[in-house]
């Protein structure tokens, strides 16, 4: 019926929608480097392109047959959030249905007669409204709850636009210490993940988080979504292809040089944290440019890609058997003597997504390489830290970072 091919990986969405029986449907494609919502007859005939544009539709909510009207969430005002659209089934009578800025998590039933959408942005926390098709409000099904922003002073993040050297706009979040002083030279954490499917920099609510402990103890807080995350498209993200790391890296590299430029950062006292693909990251990072950071946090980290999920990291690397120089290049394990920076590795012993032998064999590599780190074991948890010991893990990463870059 249908047949998509791309040169690096195909993703798949649950866009799919049979109409009139079976004899036409509605699909999603990224074939033009963007995910946008497409009219075919069962025998595999383009009937037409219903969305188009330098942006994504993040998901299908519903279709309407009977009127002929489609109903789905895009990045079509911004990339940094998430609004409710309708379009006909021939691709005309385009149209927004959410106005306030931020990001919409849409729910709506089969028949399409009304919609559920739960509204926040940076400022606000999520308040959930029952709205008509046509965008008009119902009736409030949850109140924001403000009750965090009573009790605790949570300090403004802001968006900050990156050019990177070949023009590419790249976007940050940053959150300035609490009591923040011109002229004064702060550390700074910075917090990654920057692999595929996730995006980090939003306008949506945040809430009460480590960002917030660490800016309180007087810490910049950093975050930039490298080339290969999600939200800007197929083309954006297949650049990591048979080499993930690399690219991340460059555009994380550039990312910092734009802090450290605004002047409040003292470059000396740099720091990385983050969890899975991310705690990947942040050993790829430390080891592959061991002048740019101080201290280091990597949490459940991949550290050789032959060991993780064959379904997900041959999608992106290919075969280890046609790819042997690019899974080396991208395996932390084989720099281990790079090592500058105070490291702490942060594992699950029954984590059951990356495995607990990727710290084992980062840490013997460490060893053989006479480079000494700090190793926090969870042994009854699987790849988060969650319950009460959540609080023991937050407390090792604030302490690690304080120990490591305030003392310097």
């Amino acid at each position: 019926m249908l047949q998509e091919t791309d040169p690096h990986w195909v993703n798949l969405a649950d866009d799919l929608r049979f109409l009139q029986g079976g004899a036409e449907l509605v699909w999603s494609s990224e074939r033009s480097g963007w995910r946008h919502l497409y009219r075919y007859s069962s025998e595999g005939k383009l009937l037409a392109q219903l969305t188009r544009g330098d942006w994504e539709v993040t998901g299908l909510a519903c279709v309407d047959e009977s009127d002929g009207e489609v109903f789905f969430t895009a990045t079509e005002r911004s990339p940094l959030e998430r609004h409710f659209y309708r379009v006909r089934l021939d691709g005309s009578d385009f149209r927004p249905l959410t106005k306030a800025p931020g990001t919409h998590a849409v729910s709506m039933p089969e028949n399409c007669a009304y919609y559920l959408d739960t509204h926040s942005s940076l400022t606000a926390p999520p308040r959930r409204t029952l709205h008509a098709r046509d965008g008009a409000e119902w009736a409030v099904f949850l109140e924001a709850d403000r009750k965090p922003q009573e009790e605790y002073e949570i300090l403004p993040t802001e968006i900050i636009e990156v050019k990177a050297p070949d023009g590419a706009l790249l976007y940050a979040r940053l959150i300035k210490p609490a009591v923040f002083q011109a002229g004064h030279k702060y550390p700074a954490v910075v917090m990654v993940y920057g692999g595929p499917h996730a995006q980090n920099v939003r306008n949506s609510w945040a809430g009460l988080t480590l960002d917030q402990v660490l800016a309180h103890r007087g810490f910049v807080i950093w975050q930039l979504d490298n080339r290969g995350s999600a939200g800007r498209g197929h083309a954006w993200e297949s650049v990591i292809h048979r080499n993930l790391g690399a690219k991340e890296l460059e555009d994380q590299k550039t990312g910092l040089k734009h802090l450290l430029s605004l002047g409040f950062v003292d470059s000396a006292r740099v720091g990385l944290y983050g969890w899975s693909y991310g705690g990947y990251m942040t050993l790829y990072s430390v080891l592959n440019a061991p002048d740019l950071f101080a201290a280091g946090v990597a949490g459940a980290p991949v550290t050789d890609w032959r060991h993780y999920d064959t379904i997900y990291t041959e999608r992106y690397m290919g075969l280890p058997s046609d790819n042997e120089e690019g899974y080396k290049r991208s395996s932390p394990v084989h720099q281990a003597a790079n090592l500058k920076a105070k490291l702490m590795l942060i594992h699950c012993a029954e984590d059951d997504n990356v495995l607990f032998q990727n710290t084992f064999q980062m840490a013997a590599a460490l060893q053989r390489a006479g480079k000494h780190f700090d190793l926090v074991i969870y042994p009854q948890k699987t790849h988060g830290v969650t319950g009460s010991l959540a609080r023991h893990r937050n407390e090792s990463i604030v302490n690690f970072f304080e120990e490591q870059l305030k003392t310097r």
